[in-house]
């Protein structure tokens, strides 16, 4: 696997908005500095290391062990250590500048979560350090700019959505399997475990199909402004994308980045026909 190839795999649509809104914006358009990035970066450090527990080979030898595997496979020169903290609320975060980073993991994951799925969980996180999205905060350039249009912040939180399926990729990349990528989905949208792969796959898939009716029939613009895409459509992104993204973890040298791009395209007018109704 090599680091160039994870690039390849950022959604396409991502891309395009992201210059759609540098087009607009123009010279106004606040990219986070170096020495921003760097300051934040350090004080994220430095608040981790002071409220937070990293974690180790030596305190928790499989989850870091799963944590590392990740790093393995995207390569590349990354380096950020893992940190938990407590919380029942299924979450996780990351804050990089350029290769560097840390990982901030609730509690809850670590007990309610397998290492499999805790993959899928650190490889989201590392998709985010590797397509460099700390550099475009939706929350900065809303505050930091004068007079932006409804149009341009509808297209950022679009870009924002489009940036959690190019992570989610990569999750699916570190932990090798859709069924996986789909319970960690499934456990982090219900809160629920045990349940039968086979009725949890159905239940997502009726669910999206429900989901695509109920927004064309019913318009609300509020219930669309969110910085992630909704849980049936990350699914639905990750099973028409999980072949591929599979077949690239055991062979990236034949990998056929056309038929990807196709499945990229499909995705993207999923996201288009969602976002054209509200």
């Amino acid at each position: 696997m090599l680091f160039k190839d994870i690039e390849s795999l950022r959604f396409g649509y991502e891309s395009n908005l992201l210059r759609i809104i540098a087009a607009q914006l123009g010279s106004e358009f606040p990219r986070m500095g170096h020495d921003k990035a760097k300051h934040l970066l350090d004080a994220r450090r430095k608040a981790l290391l002071g409220d937070a527990v990293r974690v180790t080979a030596y305190l928790l030898p499989d989850v870091h062990e799963a944590y590392c595997s990740c790093l393995d496979i995207l390569g590349g020169g990354l380096k950020g250590e893992l940190f938990v903290q407590q919380s029942k609320e299924y979450n996780a975060n990351v804050f990089a500048h350029g290769k560097k980073f840390d990982v901030l993991i609730h509690s809850a994951l670590l007990n309610d979560f397998n290492r499999e799925e805790l993959r899928f969980v650190f490889g989201h996180e590392l998709g985010h350090v590797a397509f460099e999205h700390s550099r475009f905060s939706v929350h900065d350039i809303l505050s930091e700019t004068k007079g932006i249009s409804p149009d341009t912040a509808n297209l950022l939180f679009r870009w924002s959505r489009a940036s959690e399926v190019s992570a989610d990729r990569v999750g699916l990349l570190c932990c090798g399997k859709l069924t996986t990528a789909v319970t960690a989905l499934f456990k982090t949208a219900s809160g629920l475990s045990d349940i039968d792969m086979d009725r949890i796959l159905r239940s997502f898939r009726r669910q999206y199909e429900d989901l695509e009716i109920q927004i064309r029939e019913v318009s609300s613009d509020l219930s669309w402004v969110r910085t992630h895409p909704m849980m049936p459509i990350r699914f639905k992104a990750l099973e028409l994308a999980a072949l591929d993204i599979v077949a690239l973890r055991g062979q990236s040298g034949s990998f056929s980045w056309k038929g990807f791009r196709a499945i990229d395209r499909q995705i993207a007018d999923i996201l288009e026909a969602i976002d054209a109704t509200v």
